[in-house]
């Protein structure tokens, strides 16, 4: 029987603290369902469709590959404190190219 990679990612929370989450491809559609699944506070609100800004994240190790979307571009625009490191986390799609990664819960 062939395992399943598992991949993870550290998540650092509103209050500095530190949540490493391990994940398979495919369990979860993104980023946001992940971190929903695995922390207590609400996090993400419009469901995945990029368009609250309640799931902004800052990479803070590693780097995504994949393009900003220009539902997300918006969106991000909206956001006062966001920056070159801001990402929408129901836009980051759970793969072996974010493995290992640290992102961090932004409070807006």
């Amino acid at each position: 029987m062939k395992s399943t990679p598992k991949y993870k990612v550290t998540i650092t929370d509103f209050y500095n603290e530190i949540i490493k989450i391990s994940f398979t491809k495919h369990r979860y559609p993104n980023l946001m369902t992940l971190i929903a699944d695995n922390y207590p506070e609400e996090f993400g609100e419009c469901k995945g469709r990029g368009w609250c800004g309640t799931c902004h994240i800052k990479v803070t190790s590693g780097t995504l590959s994949t393009p900003i979307e220009i539902t997300e571009k918006q969106t991000l625009k909206t956001i006062y404190n966001a920056d070159i490191s801001s990402r929408l986390a129901c836009q980051i799609i759970l793969n072996e190219k974010i493995n290992n990664m640290t992102f961090k819960i932004i409070n807006n």
